[in-house]
């Protein structure tokens, strides 16, 4: 057996193991039912206090080499953030709760609005002779299914995150236990990993952190300015065109950007519904400023602020949002691809580590000896 099929070798056993593995904790999932408690019990603190994290280190940081000591640049930080914080809740907060509660409360008129609609459309082929409207697909009866399936998922969905929501403000208060350590002591966290690891590795595995490190910020930070800009710009065109409550639907179209690809268009669904209400021809209006604003995002925003961070083709994106959409749900949709990158950092390490082992293995003692 030559050294690369050697290699290949290892490679497809390490696989058919971590297969198995699966497989068998698969089958005796019911064994691990406590630990999943726990893991979604902690997940929202700590992932709350990652974005926290990466979000005011910069802040830290350049306080840090203005010679203000940690622990108290982090409290400084601590203080700005819950003052602006507090700012904006009592300027924007009103205004938004008054337009959001509007807005639910006009929902069933608009859920009203597309049923009479429907039946319009059912009335309509209905005068028809009946050769034509048996040769035409029953276009009131296929919308008013989908319509009632989507209904009834999209009500079980909020049902869910308000659940979710309920559970997370109460472990809301953890976060900033968490985040104020991470901040003090997180440059602290990678040296002790680091002594973990053997000593002839340590250089790889340094470049390892070190990579995770600026993928995960570059990610987390990207994220947030293009979601803000693109919550801007959403909210600049309704309110141009002049929809009913604007920054309501700018910020849920904003909070939908998070899911890539297919975010735009759940986030655009309610300002159709409620332009179509409103005035159909802002409806026309609502998709023309969807569109508008996303080729503005893909063409000059992502490519200037999150760059090729991920470097991840599009293909494989949407494979992965289909695959964890239906084993996780929300949660893994929004963070499957991050996670996917920081595993292609890993593995790529791994695997140049592997790669040295298998060049210092394959040269001699009189190679690799002193010269």
């Amino acid at each position: 057996m030559t050294q690369r099929q050697h290699i290949w070798f290892r490679r497809l056993a390490g696989a058919i193991m971590v297969m198995l593995l699966l497989y068998l904790i698969h089958l005796n999932r019911g064994l691990f039912a406590p630990i999943g408690s726990i893991f979604n019990a902690l997940f929202f603190p700590f992932a709350a206090s990652v974005i926290m994290y990466y979000m005011l280190r910069p802040i830290v940081g350049m306080l840090e080499r203005r010679k203000v000591p940690r622990g108290f640049a982090v409290l400084l930080v601590y203080l700005a953030s819950g003052l602006l914080l507090t700012i904006i809740v009592l300027t924007a907060g009103p205004f938004l709760q008054s337009q959001f509660l509007t807005f639910v409360e006009q929902v069933p008129e608009m859920v009203k609005f597309v049923s009479n609609g429907m039946e319009s459309l059912k009335e309509s082929q209905e005068t028809l002779s009946p050769e034509i409207r048996d040769a035409l697909p029953n276009v009131s009866q296929d919308l008013g299914a989908e319509w009632n399936r989507y209904a009834s998922s999209i009500a079980n969905s909020l049902v869910r995150a308000f659940g979710w929501m309920s559970n997370a403000l109460v472990m809301l208060s953890l976060v900033p236990f968490i985040l104020f350590y991470a901040l003090k002591d997180g440059d602290q966290f990678s040296a002790r990993l680091l002594e973990l690891a053997p000593t002839n590795r340590r250089a790889r595995v340094a470049a390892m952190l070190q990579e995770l490190d600026e993928t995960i910020a570059s990610f987390i930070r990207g994220k947030a300015v293009v979601c803000l800009i693109v919550g801007i710009l959403l909210l600049a065109g309704y309110a141009i065109i002049g929809l009913e409550y604007a920054l309501v639907l700018a910020v849920i179209g904003m909070l939908a950007n998070l899911i890539p690809f297919f975010g735009p268009f759940i986030g655009a669904a309610p300002a159709v519904l409620v332009a179509l209400f409103q005035d159909p021809v802002k409806a026309l209006y609502v998709v023309l400023i969807t569109v508008l604003v996303q080729q503005i995002e893909n063409n000059l925003i992502s490519p200037q602020v999150m760059g090729r961070t991920l470097d991840i083709h599009p293909v494989t994106v949407i494979a992965l949002i289909l695959a964890a959409g239906s084993v996780t749900g929300l949660v893994g949709i929004l963070f499957v691809v991050p996670v996917y990158a920081a595993a292609k950092v890993i593995f790529r390490h791994i695997r140049a580590m592997v790669a040295e082992g298998d060049n210092v293995t394959s040269m001699g003692p009189s190679d690799v000896g002193p010269q």
